[in-house]
């Protein structure tokens, strides 16, 4: 990649309102430490349309605040275009990789995105981050905290 070229990372969960716009939202935030900070584009996008136009998930919004991030994100859902736009499409489970791959990869080949497990930054090996939609503010911990080590893994290995 040249150097004056941006990185152009996209996260991909199931709704666009808890781990995909809080991994958005704390990558962004690592970046703005880096001397190349103004070479990322980062956003988010969700599966499903379901919460499009929305804030995230308030409890994902209240463990990134609990930690000095802040989150300005409205869900929206991601589309063809994004495989054509993004160099990396961040999935968080298996399933979402699937859906991005059988769904919304352009069929005309144009597709220049790299689809991945966020997972496999995970230093401690733990490859799916679970959703914690239907758990309490103690999942949000977790998955913020999951999220986060691989954020610096990513970085770690971008540089």
């Amino acid at each position: 990649m040249a150097e004056s070229e941006a990185r152009k990372i996209l996260f991909v969960c199931l709704g666009n309102i808890c781990r995909s716009p809080s991994a958005e939202a704390i990558l962004r935030s690592l970046v703005q430490t880096r001397e190349d900070k103004s070479e990322w584009e980062i956003d988010s996008a969700g599966i499903l349309d379901l919460h499009e136009g929305l804030r995230s998930d308030s409890r994902g919004l209240e463990v990134l605040r609990d930690h000095g991030i802040s989150n300005h994100h409205r869900a929206r859902q991601v589309r063809e275009d994004d495989f054509r736009n993004f160099d990396v499409i961040f999935a968080f489970d298996d399933s979402n990789v699937a859906d991005l791959n059988e769904f919304f990869r352009p069929a005309d080949g144009s597709a220049r995105a790299k689809v991945e497990l966020f997972g496999t930054y995970d230093p401690k090996g733990k490859r799916i981050i679970h959703d914690p939609y239907y758990g309490d503010i103690s999942d949000f911990e977790k998955m913020f905290d999951h999220i986060y080590r691989c954020c610096e893994e990513f970085l770690r290995q971008s540089n």
